[in-house]
């Protein structure tokens, strides 16, 4: 077999391995409890339902479904993610829109648009590794900002520190990329106020802001925050927020479809790099999907889905108090909504080590150092509750509890 890696280009050798494929093999494995994957659980997917909107399609636009469509999306599907954004308090027109197969696509486009090799992009410490991923391959650097000691968003004082001294090294600052409802990998969620003031901070610096919003419907607790997007539509209105969705947390990730919201500058260039990438999303899922949501039934399936996690998530809270050591520097998030949180653990702990022992163990958790893009950190961990059964979740804990009072 010839040895082709010479010909790789400079952004194929700057792809490293992710942590992510080759743990969540190795936990596929039945004996093992998985806290590590980032999957919804299948209980809240509506399988009839889907079915039926399927048999509607093969039944009533077979020939149409099963062609090319266009590089922007089908008609059929735009007419009704225009009808639910307007739900959610959003004004989109068919020029701001472009459905792309899920979110990973659109954190892609996004980085063919915008970087070359050497730019930064302002994120969030820690950060979801698929966006890491995506400005890896595009040989770009990450200004990671640290968030409020209330872990409700950027600490504004510390982006301005480092965005002014970034600008005086020369560096090349392209956009700010934030998940602010529910952060992949932490939970988070940031505040109205930290919202407004980092809109205002995009406002003055012309920076555009890449919200990635795959677990906003998925509030159980509290109330909803205006996106960044609306606040920007409801105010200044300066086109500057460039929204990110998918269905593959509020429906089914084997569906792979998703949208960019954006002004109409930037969504004609993103649609020229899709082209390039697939042409179209499979025209047969987008015509599958619209049926679906003629339906009417993707409120209930997310009412389903909140109802479900919530009881997840209090267990796993239950579990955690009931499990883990005493000392002061371990603690977890709680989050509001989404499918994750964020262990920390004392400074000293290395949960890359940890995680061996937990394997022996047969429990799995997906270690904070690959959330990381400058400077790693090592003493955290991301654990899902929303894959595992209530059985799980329990004895997963304890088993992590108790490797966790071993290696202190």
């Amino acid at each position: 077999m010839p040895d082709l890696t010479g010909l790789f280009s400079a952004n194929a050798k700057n792809l490293k391995p992710s942590a992510v494929s080759g743990l969540l093999s190795l936990t596929q494995k039945p004996e093992i409890i998985s806290f590590a994957g980032g999957l919804p659980s299948p209980d809240v997917f509506p399988v009839e339902d889907l079915k039926t909107a399927a048999i509607a399609v093969f039944d009533g636009q077979a020939r149409r479904a099963l062609q090319y469509g266009r590089t922007e999306g089908d008609n059929a599907l735009r007419d009704e993610l225009i009808k639910f954004e307007a739900k959610q308090g959003i004004s989109v027109e068919d020029k701001n829109l472009l459905v792309v197969s899920a979110s990973q696509q659109g954190l892609d486009l996004v980085g063919k648009v915008f970087l070359d090799p050497g730019d930064y992009v302002i994120a969030e410490r820690p950060s979801f590794i698929g966006a890491l991923l995506v400005l890896q391959s595009y040989s770009a650097k990450v200004l990671g900002i640290e968030l409020t000691r209330e872990q409700d968003g950027f600490d504004m004082a510390v982006l301005e520190r480092k965005y002014s001294e970034a600008r005086k090294q020369g560096k090349k600052l392209k956009y700010i990329y934030v998940v602010p409802d529910f952060q992949n990998p932490a939970g988070f969620c940031w505040s109205l106020e930290n919202r407004k003031a980092l809109l205002e901070f995009a406002y003055k610096t012309g920076l555009p802001i890449v919200e990635d919003s795959p677990y906003r419907e998925i509030r159980f607790m509290g109330s909803p925050i205006p996106s960044l997007y609306q606040l920007d539509q409801e105010g200044a209105n300066k086109g500057i927020v460039i929204s990110l969705k998918t269905f593959s947390k509020m429906l089914a990730p084997g569906v792979r479809l998703g949208w960019i919201i954006a002004n109409e500058e930037v969504i004609p260039k993103f649609a020229l790099a899709k082209l390039a990438m697939d042409t179209c999303s499979s025209v047969f899922t987008q015509c599958w999907l619209a049926e679906y949501m003629r339906m009417g039934k993707l409120d209930t399936v997310l009412e389903k889905a909140r109802k479900l996690y919530c009881e997840k998530r209090n267990l796993m809270m239950t579990a955690l108090d009931s499990y883990m050591p005493k000392h002061p520097d371990i603690r977890w998030t709680k989050p509001e909504g989404g499918l994750f949180l964020w262990l920390s653990l004392p400074k000293s702990m290395d949960t890359d080590e940890l995680l061996l022992s937990a394997l022996e163990k047969k429990v799995a958790f997906m270690a904070g150092s690959g959330f990381y893009f400058d400077e790693v950190e090592h003493n955290s961990m991301r654990i899902n509750f929303s894959y595992p059964s209530p059985g799980q979740i329990d004895e997963g804990i304890k088993r992590l509890g108790n490797i966790i009072e071993e290696a202190l």
